[in-house]
Order: structure tokens, then sequence, then C-alpha cells
């Protein structure tokens, strides 16, 4: 029975299940009190609050069970989701097996909205997971990994995006959160929000402006910055950014490894390319660049300086 609900949980939060899948789901919870316990068991370990916190498209993860504890418990949802051997590797490059443990996420290729309680909205980038704490006193998102384009109600409580590197505040703004390596990106789009690190520093991003920062410095503010936030139009928008960069957002939504060498990830890069088609993207950066792209398996693609 608990490898039955396994099954359920890995499909529903694939990213790849359809309206079926999801009727089917509830088919078979109801068929049986012990499929309904088994559910319950298995989601009150892996996620205790996130079935009260979120819906997808189709409404159905909502209602799929309510749990009455507040929290998960990771250590014990870590071996009720786990896989074994090969089948493991490969689907944690599908979807991140880490991401099963937050309360929403997407896995590879996928891009995929959330509406929470309170009627705000979330667009997570493809294999990206967060955490959600609403109290009665505050709205608090914790970005574990990827990207989150936050679109707040605005209400009395803040609504407080958490990083490793410090924390975006706002009241009712749309904003892109990018967790990078040791640093933080973050673009405004319609009203100011409030940045700050770990150590304190603190501003203020207007409209249209990007920022990086780190635990202990702010960046500069920067409109070319705001244009990472493309993603969610399925688009990359490079104006000078390098090769490694436009490599870095087109990773999360193709299926391999993808390794470019030193000199060619500096190179600067300027154009308008889709995230959808990453095969296409590669291929018209290799007609403007002077790169070449070598395929040894569907698993590995190098990219480096062309020789001719």
């Amino acid at each position: 029975m608990a490898n039955q609900a396994n099954h359920w949980l890995s499909l529903l939060r694939s990213g790849q299940a359809t309206e079926q899948d999801y009727a089917a789901f509830r088919a078979w919870r109801d068929a049986d009190p012990a499929h309904l316990q088994a559910w319950k068991n298995l989601a009150m370990r892996v996620d205790g609050s996130s079935f009260e916190q979120i819906h997808d498209g189709f409404g159905s993860v909502a209602d799929a069970v309510r749990p009455e504890r507040s929290r998960r418990r990771f250590l014990a949802a870590a071996a009720a989701c786990s896989v074994v051997g090969a089948a493991a590797y490969a689907g944690n490059e599908i979807y991140p097996l880490r991401n099963l443990l937050s309360d929403a996420s997407t896995g590879f290729g996928e891009r995929r909205r959330y509406t929470l309680s309170d009627g705000s909205h979330l667009l997570l980038d493809a294999r990206s997971a967060v955490d959600l704490n609403f109290t009665q006193s505050l709205r608090q998102l914790t970005l574990q990994s990827g990207a989150v384009a936050v679109s707040a109600v605005d209400e009395a409580r803040p609504f407080l995006t958490i990083t490793p590197e410090g924390m975006i505040r706002s009241g009712g703004a749309r904003y892109m959160v990018r967790k990078q390596t040791f640093r933080t990106l973050v673009v405004a789009h319609n009203a100011p929000i409030a940045v700050e690190t770990l150590s304190g520093m603190r501003t203020v991003l207007e409209p249209g402006m990007g920022i990086r920062f780190d635990s202990e410095r702010l960046g500069e503010p920067s409109r070319e910055l705001a244009n990472r936030a493309a993603w969610e139009q399925g688009r990359i928008i490079a104006q000078g950014a390098t090769l490694s960069e436009v490599l870095n957002a087109l990773r999360p939504y193709y299926f391999g490894a993808l390794r470019v060498t030193t000199s060619a990830g500096g190179l600067p890069v300027f154009g308008e390319y889709s995230l959808d088609d990453v095969e296409g993207t590669l291929q018209t950066m290799a007609e403007q660049l002077p790169i070449s792209i070598q395929r040894y398996t569907r698993w590995l693609t190098t990219i480096s300086v062309s020789t001719s």
C-alpha cells in the first residue's frame, strides 16, 4: 500500500500529471479506506502544510488530503520518497528528489503557477522549490532552489521572501527572485520592494530594476539585470550576458549535462532565445558565436571555442 502511495505522490509532483491522472488518483484514494490512510501517512511525513497552503491548475492537490500536523518530518520524508540505483539518478535529473519535501516545486523543463491561501500567486521556474510559512502576522516564502516570480496580494501582513543571503519584503508587489551560487538576484516589476542582506544592509529596489546581493553586500541596481526575469515568458534576453550565464538559464530545461569551457563561457551574448526549445537555442547561438557544440551522448553536451 505504501508503494502505491509513493507512486501517486511521485506522479502528482512530477510536473507530468494530467487531469486524468488526478482523477485516477482520487478514484484510487477513495476506493479503500486503507488507501486514504496510506496517503495521509505519507503526506504528513512528506509535507505537513503544503496541501493546505497551495493548489495547482487542476485544483486537486489541495483536496487530496488535509493533514493535522503543521510541518513536515524531513527524515521520514526522505525515506518514504527515495528510489534506488539508476532510476533514482535519472529521476533526479528530471525532477529533483529533494523537491518532494518542498511546499511547491517543479521538475525538468517545467514552469508552474500556484495560488496561495491568501490569493497571492507564484510562478516557479524549472527545477525550483519553495517552502511556505503563513501565520496570523506574516507570510513567508523560502526559496530553496531555482527561481520564483511572486505576485503578492496587498494586505496587512508583510510578504517575506527568504534566501540564504537575505530577505525581500513587500506588501503587495510583483517581483522575481533567483537563487544563485552564494548570491541572490532580485527583479522588481510593478512596485518598490525592500531588500536586506543577512548583514543588515538595506535598499529599496525600484520597478524595472534588478539587483544582486550576497550575505554581506548589495550590488548596484541595473536595468539590464531586469532582463533575467524573461524566463517568466519562457525567454532569455541577453544584452551582453556571458555564454555561461545564458547556459545557466538553459540547464533546468536541458535533459543532460551541458558543459562549457572557460574560454567559451566568457563570450558575450546578444539576442533573444527560447527556453522551451533548447536545441534550437543552441543552434542559433552556434551560428552567432565562434563556438563548437559536441554531443557525446544524450546525457552530455560540451561547448568550446571553435578552432575553424
